[in-house]
């Protein structure tokens, strides 16, 4: 972030005082503050609503795979109790703990593959919005 940060900054204060005379440079930066400041907000709240709408949708495509029948659960549940139950659990009690264990990672992989998701949608929105930086006109003489 440190080294891409001033590639994202500069720029853009140079693009917002290009041309201003400097009696107007408190007004551009009182507005440039003001339009960072509500989209640092809706960007985060934006985000925050995809996340949440994504790990549900990636927990239930993930839950849908924890069938009973299904050979990989199976092997998974018997490793995870057989660790429990070396930790000095009972059997029935190791195989709820694992259970749960196989619930919670279940929840942070889908959580995880929510980032992964808003990370690329943001670099979809980058690579659609960066070459509008380019049709920028030089100010005039």
């Amino acid at each position: 972030m440190m080294i891409g940060l001033p590639f994202l900054f500069i720029p853009i204060s140079t693009a917002a005082y290009v041309g201003l005379p400097p009696q107007k440079t408190d007004q551009a930066s009182s507005l440039i503050n003001v339009a960072r400041n509500i989209g640092g907000s809706i960007g985060v709240s934006l985000s925050n609503t995809v996340i949440a709408q994504n790990a549900q949708m990636h927990q239930s495509v993930l839950v849908g795979h924890t069938a009973q029948s299904s050979d990989t659960y199976q092997q998974t549940l018997r490793q995870v109790t057989d660790h429990f139950v070396a930790a000095g659990s009972p059997l029935v009690e190791a195989r709820q703990q694992a259970v749960g264990w196989i619930g919670q990672e279940i929840g942070r992989q889908a959580s995880l593959l929510a980032y992964v998701d808003v990370f690329f949608y943001c670099a979809i929105a980058t690579a659609v919005l960066v070459p509008f930086a380019l049709l920028l006109r030089p100010p005039k003489s």
